[in-house]
């Protein structure tokens, strides 16, 4: 995730160093009146193309999804992009604000010459100044808002950010007018130019789609079980489903609704347009399904995503898949494709829940029986599941792969035990990055 971060901040500081440093230099002044010049130019440009991946991000562009790792990486990209557009917006505001604590310390006598713009911008800038503003304040606020998860129903966080395309928007107005004229007559602002506008177009798509009636593939309940906590939901899709491997997930929402969900499809795809999903009673949304699903109910996905897939062919290596609650689902769908084509290797699969008769543990089960090339071990009650069970399965001259879906915090202990362990190059671990908040 950090390369696609660096890369997005490296492009558009480049955007900021071939104007500011070759073509488009702040007029004359003293120092700190120049930093502060060209220190908003550098935060304003990098927080604005922070903001431009992410309204393209935020369209699920499929052709960015191998590069990136699957769609649940470029969510995690797509939120951690924002926490950094929001930090840089009030590093901008912040070299704004110096203007006061610069004129005490130096005086204004070597501040910037104003440079000539024209009339419109003239006329546009003191709008462009207060939109700007109070944008980034909205941002500072929803940024609260996301961090307050448990302050702040999902729903309602999810209705606010519907608003963010709106938010960019604006953003784009305030560079426009504010961006000194002489960057747009060079390469650098050629640049920014385009992007601003493919971010505008990603913008009005989002918010085009926010009013579309219907998601791209419409289906049917067939059957709609609630199981303990767990609701087994299975749907008949129309013929423009376009099937799914083992391990992808779509977006799910009731026909005529806006909100959507994003789950594991926890079924191998047997080219009959069937999908099933279970789905765990984890929030208000979730937990009110039961009531809300009947067989013959329309139904709508968006999908199917993702690149947590399973490996196929034995290469010798030593598999391990590890799940966690909800992280249950997308080994269900290995083992159901591992039964139907038999070319999955040998794995050791680990899932962690808080009961044994845990519903997505007694599913595990049955689809397992049905393989006995995988080993079961459920831990649950006195049983706890530690890192140490993957790190004694290692077997030296042997790569060990290892396939973990469950809570972030046991994904990063997982990791650090096999950083601080094995050898460095004797292990892989592929984490599905589950977490749209």
């Amino acid at each position: 995730m950090r390369r696609p971060i660096l890369l997005v901040l490296s492009a558009f500081f480049l955007i900021w160093a071939v104007e500011a440093l070759w073509l488009s230099p702040s007029p004359p002044g003293d120092g700190l009146w120049v930093m502060r010049q060209e220190g908003m130019l550098l935060t304003g440009i990098l927080a604005l193309g922070a903001m431009t991946a992410i309204m393209i991000l935020a369209l699920r562009p499929r052709r960015l999804e191998p590069w990136l790792g699957g769609m649940d990486k470029a969510y995690g990209l797509h939120k951690w992009l924002g926490i950094i557009a929001i930090l840089l917006s009030l590093a901008h505001w912040l070299a704004k604000q110096s203007k006061p604590v610069i004129s005490a310390a130096i005086g204004t006598t070597g501040r910037l010459a104003k440079t000539p713009v024209p009339e419109w911008v003239s006329l546009l800038k003191p709008y462009a100044k207060t939109v700007g503003e109070w944008t980034f304040y909205a941002l500072v606020l929803m940024l609260i808002i996301t961090l307050a998860r448990r302050t702040v129903s999902y729903k309602r966080w999810y209705w606010l950010h519907r608003f963010m395309p709106l938010a960019y928007l604006l953003l784009v107005f305030h560079g426009v007018v504010l961006t000194p004229p002489g960057y747009w007559s060079g390469p650098g602002g050629w640049l920014l130019a385009l992007t601003m506008a493919a971010g505008t177009v990603a913008a009005l798509v989002q918010l085009a789609r926010d009013l579309r009636p219907a998601y791209p593939h419409a289906g049917t309940v067939q059957s709609c079980t609630l199981r303990g906590d767990v609701l087994e939901l299975q749907c008949r899709m129309d013929d423009s489903w376009p099937g799914h491997q083992a391990g992808q997930f779509a977006f799910l929402r009731l026909a005529g609704d806006q909100e959507s969900h994003p789950f594991t499809l926890s079924d191998a795809d047997r080219g009959d347009h069937i999908v099933r999903f279970h789905i765990k009673q984890l929030g208000d949304w979730t937990r009110g399904l039961p009531g809300r699903l009947q067989p013959g109910q329309a139904v709508e996905l968006d999908g199917p995503y993702g690149r947590f897939v399973p490996p196929d062919h034995d290469d010798g290596a030593v598999h391990v898949w590890i799940g966690a609650g909800v992280g249950a689902t997308p080994f269900l769908s290995w083992l159901g494709q591992v039964h139907q084509d038999g070319h999955a290797p040998q794995a050791w699969l680990q899932y962690a829940c808080r009961r044994p008769d845990d519903p997505l543990a007694e599913a595990l089960k049955d689809a397992a029986a049905a393989h006995p090339d995988v080993r079961l071990d459920i831990y649950a009650e006195g049983r706890r599941w530690t890192a140490q069970e993957v790190l004694k399965l290692f077997q030296a001259g042997k790569p060990l792969h290892v396939w973990f879906c469950g809570p972030a915090a046991m994904g990063r202990q997982l990791q650090q035990a096999l950083k601080q362990t094995l050898p460095p190059g004797s292990w892989t671990l592929h984490k599905e990055h589950f977490e749209f908040r």
